[in-house]
């Protein structure tokens, strides 16, 4: 399998340039670039629940088609990227149906509602930790191997904010483990999957559960840190092999952890 990288699509506009004899014009001041925003992006998973919830109260029933992306992001008070990336995921998930030419449509189901698959019902799920373990690695370092070769300058500084955000944290558990989710929530956004977005929407709510339910010792989070900061590293090196290899151990190590306080 060829795993390929997205390259970012910047709009590039030449300087115009002045022929002998030609009139000069003044070229007003620009503005000064607006400091990059390292908070956390409305998600398209959140998205996905807005266009849910507008669905299901019969704004856009079966068969209907959507309003124009703009319409739509304004509608939803949401940016025109996340609109977009909720929309892919949706289509994969045959609840939408993007026609060319013709727009975007809402499946019909032959039924007043549309069957919401499994995956977007975020309900109590039979597992435990070291089955969540399992799909993490499965999903996560190859996360961070697309991260490291399709991430935005502005996604890689929301994963070093997030990863500073833990530095500062110490004492309370709980929102360690927040601030450890955000940190590798961070890079499957980076990755630029819609399908994995969700994947990891889907999984929020069980990481928060049973990540709050084991103690904690330090030096876990002393280690936690150590990998972070070599993952991060990796990534803005664009080195995806390692990236992905680093995220591995990670989540080994963390299994380890797991392990050995069930043991004590």
């Amino acid at each position: 399998m060829v795993w390929l990288k997205r390259d970012s699509l910047a709009r590039v506009t030449p300087a115009g340039l002045l022929g002998r004899g030609a009139k000069h014009e003044t070229i007003p001041p620009q503005p000064s670039a607006p400091q990059l925003d390292l908070s956390i992006p409305v998600r398209p998973a959140e998205v996905l629940s807005r266009i849910r919830q507008l669905i299901e109260n019969g704004a856009f029933p079966p068969g209907s088609r959507l309003p124009p992306e703009r319409t739509l992001a304004a509608q939803l008070g949401v940016g025109r990227p996340s609109l977009r990336e909720a929309i892919k995921a949706l289509n994969v998930l045959e609840v939408l149906e993007s026609r060319r030419g013709a727009g975007t449509f809402v499946k019909s189901a032959g039924s007043k509602t549309v069957p919401w698959p499994g995956l977007l019902d975020n309900g109590p799920a039979d597992f435990g930790v070291l089955d969540l373990l399992e799909a993490r690695k499965i999903i996560e370092p190859r996360a961070a191997y697309l991260a490291s070769t399709r991430a935005s300058q502005q996604q890689v500084m929301r994963i070093e904010a997030a990863r500073q955000r833990l530095e500062s944290c110490d004492k309370d558990w709980n929102l360690v483990s927040k601030l450890d989710y955000e940190f590798h929530s961070a890079i499957i956004r980076a990755a630029q999957n819609p399908v994995l977005d969700l994947m990891d929407s889907f999984l929020c709510t069980h990481i928060f559960r049973k990540q709050m339910s084991m103690p904690r010792l330090p030096p876990d989070l002393e280690h936690i840190r150590r990998d972070h900061k070599a993952i991060v590293q990796s990534i803005l090196k664009r080195q995806a092999d390692a990236s992905e290899r680093l995220m591995m151990e990670h989540l080994d190590a963390v299994g380890v952890d797991f392990l050995s306080e069930v043991s004590r």
